[in-house]
């Protein structure tokens, strides 16, 4: 949560800034929420893997208390996460410019391709991310003994469909798309008039 932070001023990144205010105020309040009415069968000893800031004892000093892992910290925010890219790589996958407005033919057609491209690129996103989550969960299961299935299926339902929702709402808020991966700039449309890239640049202006 503290490298998307880093990242997102060290790159001016609106997309990752929103991840992190995400990660911040959105991933604790729904999780603490969760953890409101524990059974008894999601509450283990205490554990700091289980903890989203660990706390290591005294010497000598022992933790009686119960930690709930219906759902751990540690997998809503990962779920926050991966929902957040998940739905970014989607949503530019899905994205196309509008073709209509040009005419000529071999500028459609060189977009077109760009298109193309640029939905390979977001497939390909999808489907890594995908299995690196799955991974990542089975991974975090038997290596750590602090989840549980019904745990994990909660924090990929709840917390994934946060992150998902989180990133809708920053792109409906106009965060330039919230695209972390940056392809939407990727995807000039063609100008009749010109169909050069363009950029900006400063000119000096004329010293007397």
């Amino acid at each position: 949560m503290s490298f998307v932070g880093f990242l997102a001023i060290g790159l001016g990144n609106m997309g990752l800034f929103m991840l992190f205010i995400g990660q911040a105020l959105i991933v604790p309040l729904i999780t603490e929420g969760l953890h409101y009415y524990p059974a008894d069968s999601s509450l283990i000893n205490w554990n700091d893997v289980a903890q989203l800031v660990p706390l290591i004892p005294s010497t000598g000093e022992s933790y009686s208390k119960s930690v709930n892992i219906f759902p751990t910290y540690w997998m809503a925010h990962i779920s926050f996460f991966f929902g957040y890219l998940l739905c970014n790589a989607i949503q530019m996958w899905q994205a196309s410019p509008d073709l209509t407005k040009i005419t000529s033919a071999s500028s459609r057609e060189g977009l077109m391709k760009k298109v193309q491209a640029r939905q390979e690129k977001a497939l390909t996103l999808i489907l890594t991310i995908t299995l690196f989550f799955a991974l990542t969960c089975v991974t975090r299961f038997y290596a750590t003994g602090t989840e549980l299935w019904s745990g994990i299926l909660l924090a990929v339902v709840v917390l994934g469909g946060a992150g998902a929702g989180w990133y809708l709402l920053a792109e409906l808020c106009g965060a330039t798309n919230a695209d972390i991966f940056g392809i939407a700039i990727q995807m000039m449309t063609y100008d009749t008039a010109q169909t050069k890239p363009k950029v900006c640049t400063y000119v000096p202006s004329a010293t007397s």
